[in-house]
């Protein structure tokens, strides 16, 4: 530092500070981070099946966050904060992505009506899942009434 001015000096210790003061933010979610593509549901109590291969029904998984979204027919979708152990995913706190909240109207909300959860296999504002399976290609979780089958992008 002694060929820098007194003023490159002071910026120099400025962005260290700074540097030292940003905290990494890691995820120790695993396997699960990631983009996962919702290709089938499958109905536990009839054996139904519903193809979702042809469709863009995906799960975001990045940190505290999960975000699903059907591309297909609305580009917002609806965000969850989730718990996992090893054998258990548990969604909670569903909300509709309202969009930035410093616009009139805007902000997220909590969803109430479970209803507009059911595309994405999600059927209790609370869902608890098991893992079935979990690779760094392939997720199966299974619900008390769904078996979801994903793969990842």
């Amino acid at each position: 530092m002694k060929y820098l001015n007194k003023s490159h000096k002071l910026m120099a210790l400025a962005a260290v500070g700074i540097l030292a003061s940003c905290e990494l933010h890691t995820s120790d979610n695993g396997k699960l981070d990631g983009f996962w593509h919702l290709e089938r549901v499958d109905t536990l109590a009839t054996g139904g099946q519903k193809d979702l291969s042809e469709q863009r029904v995906f799960w975001a998984i990045e940190a505290k966050l999960l975000n699903v979204r059907d591309s297909d027919h609305d580009s917002r979708g609806f965000y969850f904060r989730f718990n996992q152990t090893a054998d258990s995913l548990i969604l909670t706190e569903p909300y509709d992505y309202g969009g930035h909240d410093d616009q009139e109207g805007g902000g997220d909300v909590p969803v109430t009506d479970v209803e507009v959860l059911a595309p994405y296999g999600i059927n209790n504002l609370e869902e608890h899942y098991q893992k079935e399976s979990l690779t760094g290609s392939r997720m199966a979780l299974k619900s008390k009434t769904l078996r979801l089958f994903f793969k990842k992008f």
